[in-house]
């Protein structure tokens, strides 16, 4: 019977390494702190420090212990203390921000940029959910809803102070992006979410920025109810070279949903012993 089980480890190590991302490591959220929770938006700083925005203008500096899977937290002040801080992003240096509504970005100095031509027509609970940046300055916002006149999401591109569509994404039977980041390899990674009475599904999916049209690619599928409300994606890479995927989760402020750190990693990226430890 040793030739069976060891044909089964064979069989469960070749599905595992079909699967796009692989399962790392979850946690809960919780801290002592006003404010504390309702996370929209996450960005790496380190491979063990985070900055993680609030959809109520809070953010917190989160110092995560990979050995203990433990994540302490602080509070840190930003400039939009009286808006529904939604995305965060790392561009050239600087920290810019993103916001539902009305659909805008704004610097990490309270200034908002020359906004989208188009921004008037997301709805107001329908805007500029995911943001991601470039190191050389380039954002990508995309809203949670289309514009009032259009059946599809654009991917909007703002690139020395230039708006412009890169694309529109499918159809995406039922999911709404809600997260978004640069990977190390240069591709825009998106995290999108569908909601029930009965819980959340996620899905993570990521497209060319050089050549958009027909890139978009799902990832993960989540099974109904296998996490809470996860809203931010942060992507970058370890030491050991591993491209990690952490994810956060809003829980509304609310005693019945969770705050959750998830992380996952690029499954061709794990050759040779790489983590995301």
């Amino acid at each position: 019977m040793l030739w069976r089980s060891g044909l089964a480890l064979i069989l469960c190590a070749t599905a595992a390494l079909s699967d796009p991302l692989t399962f790392v490591w979850r946690t809960a959220l919780d801290a002592d702190l006003p404010r504390f929770g309702g996370f929209s938006a996450i960005e790496m700083q380190t491979q063990d420090a985070a900055i993680v925005l609030s959809d109520r203008g809070s953010a917190f500096a989160f110092s995560i212990d990979r050995r203990a899977r433990h994540v302490a937290a602080r509070p840190v002040g930003i400039a939009w203390a009286d808006r529904d801080t939604e995305g965060l992003a790392w561009a050239n240096g600087q920290l810019f921000f993103s916001f539902e509504g009305p659909a805008e970005v704004g610097r990490s100095n309270g200034r908002v940029l020359p906004r989208a031509p188009s921004y008037r027509e997301f709805p107001q609970n329908g805007g500029f959910e995911a943001l991601a940046g470039t190191p050389d300055g380039i954002l990508y916002a995309i809203p949670e809803r289309p514009a009032s006149n259009s059946a599809r999401i654009p991917v909007l591109q703002l690139n020395s102070g230039r708006w412009s569509v890169l694309t529109h994404l499918p159809s995406l039977d039922g999911f709404s992006p809600v997260g978004a980041d640069l990977g190390p390899d240069g591709y825009l990674y998106l995290l999108l979410r569908s909601f029930s009475p009965v819980g959340f599904r996620s899905q993570v999916a990521r497209l060319d920025p050089s050549d958009p049209t027909g890139s978009f690619t799902p990832l993960l599928t989540t099974a109904l109810g296998a996490y809470g409300n996860l809203e931010g994606l942060a992507v970058w890479q370890s030491q050991s070279g591993a491209t990690c995927l952490t994810m956060v989760s809003d829980n509304n402020f609310l005693s019945l949903q969770r705050s959750e750190l998830v992380e996952y990693a690029l499954t061709e990226t794990l050759a040779g012993g790489a983590t995301c430890d």
